[in-house]
């Protein structure tokens, strides 16, 4: 091999060298960061999903103290199993990264982030409201997920990307009341009443008034319907379900939608459901108009049976 041959290979292999590592300049041109990965997996089911419902997601990375070092939102997402977001991050050090997906700007009123400033007990979202009555988040599905800590070295030789996964969980639940029984439906409506309308970055609730949820209500077959979609249901809440008189205001019921009602079905589990049936029969006592309570099923389990005889 000729020494001019051997000359264009040292400077070859030289190129290639600068190209695969990072030249260190005020430590600008190596850079670490996350690549996360996105599944969905219930406790109760075996298999792994990614949800076509989570179409956006808003990332925020946390260094071991709490402090938000990295806010990120994408928009136009469709999970998949090859699906990574990858989060550039200015130092190394121990890192979590929570997620949310559907955080709508027409239904919610959000505290945006801020890098260097926001703490993950901060205050995210509150549901917005005329006076009590919630903006309506019909057909709205949210997912809250959160990863291990995961620790990245500060990038030296080349860049560093340490992986991580988040099982996004749904946090909104959709019911529908069926009240069978009275002879005018369309006198009667129910209401959800709850102090859930508000959650903080990590996925909890945050403190907050009462407010009652929207719905739609319809009759048919002699029978009221209501439908709504609520946000976390948790027992560290106040869920209050009423049935009430449109013309003298008479509470025909009102109770706890989770103590009282759904978690007396031992088959519902609020970490793997999130559809809910709720059916009332009711007795006309003396066959003038004033009713009671007969039965209470949720989701086909009978959870209450009242002695309806005068």
């Amino acid at each position: 091999m000729t020494i001019h041959n051997k000359t264009i290979l040292l400077f070859s292999a030289i190129i290639l060298l600068l190209l695969s590592g990072c030249i260190k300049e005020d430590n600008d041109d190596c850079v670490q960061g996350i690549d996360v990965r996105f599944y969905s997996k219930i406790n109760c089911e075996t298999d792994t999903l990614y949800p076509t419902q989570i179409g956006d997601i808003t990332l925020c990375v946390f260094d071991e103290n709490g402090l938000l070092v990295r806010y990120k939102k994408d928009n136009d997402v469709k999970l998949a199993r090859s699906y990574t977001d990858r989060l550039e991050l200015n130092k190394g050090g121990l890192y979590t990264v929570v997620a949310w997906s559907g955080l709508d700007e027409a239904s919610f009123d959000i505290n945006m982030p801020q890098e260097m400033v926001s703490k993950k007990s901060d205050l995210l979202f509150r549901l917005k409201r005329t006076l009590k009555q919630a903006s309506s988040i019909a057909g709205e599905t949210m997912y809250y997920g959160e990863s291990q800590a995961v620790y990245i070295p500060d990038a030296e030789a080349e860049s560093i990307f340490e992986t991580t996964t988040i099982n996004m969980q749904e946090i909104t639940n959709r019911l529908t009341i069926f009240i069978e029984g009275l002879d005018n439906p369309d006198n009667y409506y129910v209401d959800i009443e709850s102090d859930n309308g508000s959650m903080n970055i990590d996925g909890t609730s945050a403190q907050d008034e009462v407010i009652d949820y929207s719905f739609t209500q319809l009759t048919r077959d002699n029978i009221l319907e209501a439908q709504f979609t609520l946000l976390k249901l948790d027992t560290e809440n106040s869920n209050t379900i009423v049935v009430k008189s449109k013309i003298d205001g008479r509470e025909l019921y009102r109770g706890s939608l989770l103590g009282t009602l759904l978690l007396k079905n031992p088959d519902v589990n609020l970490n793997c459901d999130h559809d809910f049936v709720i059916r009332f029969t009711t007795h006309d006592q003396c066959s003038c108009g004033t009713y009671t309570i007969a039965q209470i099923w949720v989701n086909n389990w009978l959870v209450h049976s009242y002695d309806t005889d005068l």
